[in-house]
């Protein structure tokens, strides 16, 4: 009997609910999954039922059969299996390795593109509807085709950029919401009943978002003309809880950001001292 000529493509090196990540989305039910690797046989085995897909593999050694392989772990588990497939018996020359909704850190990337191999990263994005992806070709080729299989968008991120990008979601999310809950607060002095002050709060920075990504820059109320400082000194004649602070800072990062109102920033920088002089930041101990 002739021995088949097909070869898969595809290997995995799992743990936890790989079938719930978005490694399991690409491929259940994939044919070209091959051998499915995991810190012991009986943990393979669970994945590569719960995939419907890929045959359990004794030990990482097997994905060397395979050109491309898959790497996917929660973060508590990363360490172990990075060490894992440190270890294992692969010819990473002219193959791939994919890391699926997951980050190794560069450290370990840079360690097998020591060896060889062609590393790149697909992974959910906090913006819905979207993928972040990043590496180098072949393997930066193979993540374009598994987000399209997909039909979603992607970000295609650039060489050591990952710090930045994910700079950028946390200044769009976790350093926002306290803002957002800053001008609630001030809502509910005014009288706003306590339910209604964060949907207020909510619209009113919805708003400032739509019109900045029809007009860019451009839409920030100060950037033709001048901002009313007496207006603004009024607004930040109450300093509790640092808020005539942070108010000033904001206005000031504005005008330095864009290069606009030079006069106004100097007279706010003179009329008190910023956020950042008056939080305590104990020494670094030697």
């Amino acid at each position: 009997m002739r021995a088949s000529a097909y070869q898969p493509e595809f290997g995995l090196l799992g743990a936890g609910a790989v079938g719930a990540s978005l490694a399991g989305r690409l491929l259940t039910g994939v044919r070209s999954l091959g051998p499915v690797a995991a810190v012991s046989y009986r943990v393979a085995s669970r994945i590569a039922n719960s995939l419907k897909a890929g045959l359990a593999a004794r030990s990482a050694d097997e994905l060397e059969s395979v050109r491309t392989v898959l790497f996917y772990s929660p973060a508590g588990q990363m360490q172990s299996l990075l060490e894992v497939l440190v270890a294992a018996d692969v010819q990473w020359v002219g193959k791939s390795l994919v890391f699926c909704d997951c980050q190794a850190g560069q450290a370990a990337e840079a360690h097998f593109r020591d060896r060889g191999a062609s590393v790149a990263g697909i992974r959910n994005c906090p913006i819905p509807g979207r993928l972040v992806i990043d590496g180098a070709a072949p393997a930066l080729l193979i993540v374009r085709g598994m987000a399209r299989q997909l039909s979603m968008k992607y970000i295609e991120l650039g060489t050591d950029c990952g710090d930045f990008f994910q700079a950028a979601m946390t200044l769009g999310s976790a350093a926002l919401t306290p803002l957002i809950d800053l001008a609630a607060d001030l809502l509910r002095k005014c009288g706003v009943r306590d339910g209604e002050a964060p949907l207020l709060a909510a619209a009113l920075f919805q708003e400032t978002i739509k019109d900045y990504s029809h007009s860019g820059k451009q839409s920030w109320a100060w950037y033709a003309r001048e901002p009313e400082l007496h207006e603004i000194e009024a607004q930040t004649a109450d300093g509790r809880d640092h808020f005539e602070f942070v108010l000033r800072d904001l206005i000031i990062l504005g005008l330095e950001r864009f290069d606009k109102h030079p006069a106004a920033a100097a007279r706010l920088r003179s009329a008190g001292r910023r956020l950042s002089e008056i939080v305590s930041i104990p020494d670094a101990k030697p």
